[in-house]
């Protein structure tokens, strides 16, 4: 006759014919003879129950319990720990097994120290019977003794995965048992059904002790561990976590009523369950076929509020956000009436983007809606920020806090409508976005520069753009020829709208009569923006002097504008001083305001060496004041079209634009011309209702007129821009010298001619160079196959 057992052994087991033997054989070898084995057989339909029955034959301290439902491994694990006879117990699952010494070594440490938990090491076994890695060493006991409410706190520290299997622990039986009475006990729980009762026997222990000893031998990969999910039922199991720990909730709430730390108890389990989420959504993107997405979060998101499911995923496996913000959806901005906006960019700084988002609250504010800036990075000039708008910053560098506090504002500024300016340049603006459509908050994308910039600068938003759109309910571009590419890369929802005027265009405004010619004496050029060197090409205003001068042109140019990462003021000055340009050429810092415009009002011709750029506000600027343009071409401009106020040039043709200007102001009925067309064009800038646009937009009500189909000229001349910023990049990439282009003749008032325009080169050196495009960015091929078939219908 055994004596009575020292330690309760509890093996939930479902259909594990081909593997108990090995877990109760590891039972019955253990140096503590004392022990008791109950089987609790969920329903099995193989020959499991057959097999624990033949052992209990030979042993009595075998017990079967047979449940005549399956009901799951926690209601498995319930029905053993009530028919446990020992005060301490031990949990053995059907496909792994315990080392000879485990209950015999587990026990000593309980009975020496009183401890409700002993927790000891656990040995991974993967499939190629190789033990060890991360997941192992995450597993091993990290205390070796925890009192008080240490015992929840450090099993479980805050916003850590949680790690919450029962088979790491030998229990005191009775805090397993009351962690049941908390429960519903008809509850049946598919996955993590271990953790729940884990988090309930911690919260209430008073003494925890460990052991370094490996007792716990886990078989990874037997049983549902680390499966793919292939079908609908599959993905609605591993779902099924987040009922797990959800349905601990009121019983947390009672521990937490009679607890020495109720908010502790209270925020680790929010923590636990953030986990839980985030490791859930974790799962399903990185393991469900793709075709099935799309319905595995649609069920995913019914299990837990979107804001919960984003903001876990982001803080616990910020991987996986890509994933589900490929399978976002947009909201149809007729739907929810538009009072709160937030514009969101980088930081508020000196023009470029900074200048739109001022300009754009302005406009946004005097039409009564409410206005919040919100910057993601510090460092911030509000002094141009809008008398009545309100700015914000979220500025953490972790994804899941900076998230977190993002949604925060979007809840405290009763946020409606994002209009994010970051959209085209930031790799996490789909995260941010997911998270407002998690608040139910809609985004708007705005653009700020032509499509091909990322192919100029070898970046791959462009082909993983598409990815996101279904979280934008709009895209806004400068120009129409945007429209036509990004309608052919997938996004329907997008429009054309410029840019509003500049404080400095405002505040200045128009002046009422053309400039005079400068002619018979020195000529003053100006240039002023950020001295960036990649998109502005700032050092190319040294060549173009350099031209000027040998061409007998008597001229000062002054560069304005704030350092930037590529181009400093100092190292200007310091290669015009090299050139023996020290006093044609001169940067002299920035200037705002009054200053700004003085600069410009004494200036003859505002000339511009960008080769990328979205909507320019210095063109408008210059041109209120009456300043012709000289300029490299860039076709898609909006603002350029139908402008005979600006000139251009072929890209990187200092020479070419040196002769443009010096054409320009030797000639005073040209220059007249030219300067009348500046003052037209600026006119047409102001004239814009911007408040009507704005409105049309937020209440998704734009005008179809502001989203042309895309052409077949459209697409050629698509494909010839990209062409050329491929060939660029190829150039910038091996450090091979641009060559000399061709010198091309002046658009507009100055020659009177058209020149060459893009599409036309294209149709020369289509064939050979639409196989360069297409190996630089393989996305493209749809496009350029329209265009063969376009050319070879002509």
């Amino acid at each position: 006759m055994h004596a009575p057992p020292l330690v309760s052994i509890v093996i939930p087991v479902f259909n594990d014919a081909d593997v108990i033997a090995g877990a109760l054989d590891s039972c019955l070898r253990q140096t503590l003879a004392a022990i008791e084995v109950i089987v609790v057989d969920d329903a099995s339909t193989d020959g499991t129950a057959a097999i624990v029955e033949r052992y209990s034959a030979r042993d009595p301290r075998v017990r079967l319990i047979r449940q005549e439902h399956n009901a799951s491994a926690y209601q498995a694990r319930r029905v053993g720990i009530l028919a446990a006879n020992a005060d301490h117990l031990l949990f053995l699952d059907g496909d792994d097994e315990f080392t000879e010494t485990a209950a015999e070594a587990a026990l000593e440490k309980a009975t020496a120290t009183g401890a409700d938990l002993v927790q000891f090491g656990v040995e991974v076994v993967r499939r190629d019977g190789r033990t060890g890695g991360p997941f192992e060493s995450r597993l091993q006991p990290k205390h070796s003794s925890l009192t008080g409410t240490d015992v929840l706190s450090k099993l479980f520290p805050l916003d850590r995965p949680a790690q919450g299997q029962l088979w790491r622990y030998l229990f005191r039986t009775r805090l397993l048992a009351d962690a049941y009475a908390l429960m519903p006990a008809d509850l049946v729980l598919p996955r993590v059904n271990d953790l729940p009762i884990t988090f309930l026997a911690a919260a209430q222990a008073t003494r925890l002790e460990s052991i370094p000893d490996r007792l716990y031998r886990y078989h990874f990969g037997r049983g549902g561990s680390g499966q793919k999910v292939r079908d609908l039922s599959t993905a609605s199991f591993y779902a099924g976590a987040i009922r797990s720990i959800d349905s601990i909730e009121s019983a947390v709430s009672a521990i937490a009523g009679t607890s020495a730390d109720p908010d502790l108890v209270l925020t680790t389990y929010a923590s636990v369950r953030r986990a839980i989420i985030g490791y859930t959504t974790h799962y399903l993107a990185e393991h469900t076929r793709a075709d099935l997405r799309d319905a595995v979060f649609s069920d995913l998101f019914t299990r837990a509020s979107a804001s919960d499911i984003v903001q876990s995923t982001a803080l616990h496996f910020p991987q996986a956000m890509d994933t589900l913000a490929a399978h976002g959806g947009a909201i149809d901005l007729a739907v929810r009436p538009v009072r709160s906006i937030m514009l969101a960019t980088n930081h508020l700084r000196t023009g470029g983007i900074s200048g739109v988002v001022i300009s754009q609250a302005r406009v946004l504010h005097e039409s009564g809606l409410h206005v919040t800036v919100v910057a993601r990075e510090p460092g911030s000039d509000l002094s141009s920020l809008p008398t009545g708008v309100e700015f914000a910053e979220v500025s953490e560098d972790a994804l899941g806090t900076s998230l977190a506090q993002w949604a925060a504002v979007c809840v405290e500024h009763d946020i409606d409508l994002v209009i994010d300016h970051q959209w085209q340049y930031s790799p996490s603006w789909q995260h941010y976005a997911l998270a407002a459509r998690a608040a139910g908050v809609a985004t708007i994308g705005w653009s700020h520069n032509f499509a091909g910039r990322s192919l100029l600068f070898g970046l791959d938003r462009l082909e993983s753009a598409p990815r996101y759109f279904p979280l934008l309910s709009h895209l806004v571009v400068l120009s129409p020829l945007d429209v036509a590419f990004w309608k052919l890369r997938g996004m329907p929802r997008v429009s054309y709208l410029p840019n509003p005027p500049s404080s400095n265009l405002l505040d200045a405004g128009v002046v009422a009569a053309p400039r005079s010619s400068p002619a018979g004496r020195r000529v003053e050029l100006v240039w002023w923006g950020r001295l960036q060197e990649r998109t502005k090409r700032v050092s190319e205003l040294i060549d173009v002097a350099e031209h000027l001068d040998r061409l007998g042109v008597d001229f000062r140019l002054r560069v304005i504008g704030p350092d930037w990462r590529d181009m400093t003021a100092a190292r200007l000055n310091a290669m015009a001083e090299d050139r023996g340009l020290a006093r044609r050429v001169e940067a002299i810092g920035p200037l705002r305001g009054d200053a700004l415009t003085a600069a410009i009002d004494s200036s003859d011709l505002f000339v511009n060496t960008s080769i990328i750029e979205g909507y320019p506000l210095t063109i408008p600027e210059a041109q209120s004041r009456g300043l012709p343009v000289a300029m490299y071409d860039l076709p898609w401009l909006a603002v350029t079209s139908e402008n005979d106020g600006v000139a251009t040039t072929e890209w990187g043709d200092s020479a070419g634009l040196a002769r443009l200007i010096a054409e320009i102001v030797a000639d005073p009925d040209a220059y007249a011309r030219m300067s009348k067309a500046s003052l037209a064009a600026a006119h047409r800038e102001l004239s814009h209702d911007f408040a009507a646009w704005y409105r049309g937009l937020v209440a998704g009500a734009t005008p179809p007129e502001l989203s042309p189909d895309p052409t077949t000229d459209d697409v050629r001349q698509l494909v010839d821009l990209f062409i050329a910023f491929a060939e660029e990049h190829t150039r910038t990439r091996t450090g091979a010298r641009r060559p000399r282009p061709r010198s091309a003749s002046a658009r507009g008032a100055a020659t009177g001619g058209t020149g060459k325009t893009w599409r036309a080169r294209a149709e020369k050196r289509i064939v050979p160079a639409a196989k360069r495009v297409v190996d630089a960015a393989p996305w493209l091929r749809p496009i350029a196959l329209k265009v063969r078939r376009a050319l070879t219908a002509r």
